[in-house]
């Protein structure tokens, strides 16, 4: 027998306590709030990025240490944030484990989401030449969040075991649900319910989905642009 850092006991075989349980693969434990200190990480590194690549340089550049051309990274430090806040929580090779925990690998570790207690559920689409990648966000009262589509050596999506959650909820749980997740889950009607089981969350309208890049970007770039005007400006080059 061991023992791991939470407490848990697990044997040679893969066995382990209600709170913590095998992993196939062989990659480790999975427990509930697991990848909690990873959002929180991924948190401040999309909070932090911009304004770190706006005081660095601009401190750098008026000590005469660096070029002045380095201001411009100003111009990627929101898109760059978008990155990180959109791919790290993107899960792969997800998998069930008893019948809440929904573990997947992330850029940040494996991270595992407990159905049984969500707070949150939208949906991420990102228009594609071919296609558009179509995947459910979840969040639980851990604080860990997931962003998934299929599971691990399966065509089937999530759709299924958080539709069968969410039903499980009683009322006035109040998991919030958006309007695009609820229309790919079915769940309209449901949402409108006044048992207070789902709320209903942010709506985008149909049309406005492939128009979301290019809002985005009509949005950022004044800003990027904002940011390399101040730069400029305090670092003494105009």
């Amino acid at each position: 027998m061991t023992i791991n850092a939470r407490g848990t006991t697990a044997d040679p075989a893969g066995q382990a306590d209600p709170d913590g349980q095998a992993d196939p693969d062989g990659q480790g434990e999975v427990f509930r709030g697991q990848g909690r200190t990873a959002r929180r990480i991924v948190d401040c590194v999309v909070i932090l990025t911009p304004v770190l690549l706006f005081v660095v340089p601009v401190l750098l550049v008026r000590a005469r240490l660096i070029d002045d051309g380095f201001l411009f990274l100003n111009l990627l430090s929101l898109p760059l944030s978008a990155l990180v806040a959109s791919y790290a929580p993107m899960g792969w090779r997800a998998r069930l484990h008893g019948d809440d925990l929904l573990a997947a690998r992330t850029l940040t570790g494996r991270r595992t989401v407990d159905l049984a207690r969500l707070t949150k559920v939208g949906r991420l689409e990102v228009p594609g030449q071919t296609r558009t990648d179509d995947r459910l966000i979840l969040t639980d009262a851990h604080g860990v969040r997931l962003i998934l589509d299929k599971l691990a050596g399966s065509d089937e999506t999530v759709d299924a075991l958080v539709l069968r959650a969410l039903r499980r909820r009683p009322p006035g749980a109040g998991v919030v649900v958006s309007d695009r997740a609820a229309e790919r889950l079915d769940l309209r009607t449901e949402v409108r319910r006044p048992h207070g089981r789902l709320k209903p969350g942010r709506t985008i309208r149909e049309g406005l989905i492939g128009w979301v890049p290019l809002l985005g970007l009509l949005v950022i770039a004044p800003v990027g642009f904002g940011l390399l005007a101040a730069g400029l400006t305090l670092s003494g080059v105009i």
